[in-house]
């Protein structure tokens, strides 16, 4: 079940820094009193030409003893009405003249919500600077960043290579094929390696494209062998275009659409 904000228990700080981030420093304040929280949301209105928001909580004024604005048995006599109109009167002039600090206060409030969505949204680059020096925020490759998430969950997809082919069958958006085995060197397999191939099938890559994408993704394969492969596994993840038919005079392009031999005891 998805739990749904209501609109009643969110701030004046968040709405204000999400609607108008700019001006922080503008907003002039009005606290009508915490009378009206019980039945309204926190912001009662905005005159925007005016940066003033009317606040649904106590002011400063709140804060003084009662006399100051009505001593004991100030209404009571004749002439009701005009008492209690000279009241309000009296109470809205110290309201005005107590505004500055009301306004000094909620702008105070308005810088402190934003750190705290600032953070907040910066919660992901501090936790992989701070635990893997990985630094998201200088890093522009595209598939990196994408992936670079998942490393706060490293101890579990490490040596998954299932996950691997998922990742990057929705990653480059194309069909993925795997193969598992041995791979080796001319020294025969007594000095083979467990080993992993992935091949990104997409075909009908012109020469130029296929360079461009493979610049691309080099890097990118550093990052998957250095953080999801074992340090004593062979990984390789290649761009093919399998069973591409010849055309006599038509350009193909090495390890792509033509193929190599490979020292490998795969199983599947």
């Amino acid at each position: 079940m998805i739990n749904e904000t209501d609109l009643f228990d969110i701030n004046a700080e968040f709405l204000l820094n999400y609607l108008y981030p700019d001006q922080t420093d503008q907003w002039q304040a009005e606290c009508a009193g915490t009378f009206y929280r019980n039945y309204s949301p926190d912001i009662l209105s905005i005159e925007k030409d005016k940066t003033t928001v009317r606040l649904a909580r106590d002011g400063f004024l709140r804060l003084l003893p009662q006399g100051i604005i009505a001593p004991d048995n100030a209404l009571k006599g004749k002439d009701f009405e005009q008492k209690y109109e000279q009241l309000k009167k009296k109470e809205e002039l110290l309201k005005d003249l107590f505004k500055p600090i009301d306004t000094q206060n909620f702008r105070f409030r308005l810088h402190i919500e934003k750190e705290i969505a600032q953070l907040s949204g910066n919660k992901l680059t501090l936790l992989l600077k701070q635990y893997f020096n990985f630094n998201l925020e200088e890093e522009k490759n595209p598939y990196i960043r994408k992936t670079a998430p998942l490393l706060l969950l490293i101890s579990q997809l490490r040596a998954d290579f299932s996950f691997l082919r998922t990742l990057l069958k929705h990653l480059f958006e194309c069909s993925v094929e795997m193969t598992t085995g041995q791979y080796t060197w001319d020294e025969g397999y007594e000095y083979s390696q467990p080993a992993v191939f992935y091949y990104l099938i997409i075909p009908n890559l012109t020469n130029e494209a296929y360079n461009e994408l493979k610049q691309a993704i080099d890097p990118f394969i550093d990052f998957i062998r250095e953080w999801f492969i074992p340090f004593d596994t062979h990984c390789s993840i290649s761009i093919k275009h399998h069973d591409c038919p010849f055309v006599l005079g038509k350009d193909l392009t090495l390890d792509y659409n033509t193929k190599i031999n490979t020292f490998i005891n795969p199983t599947y």
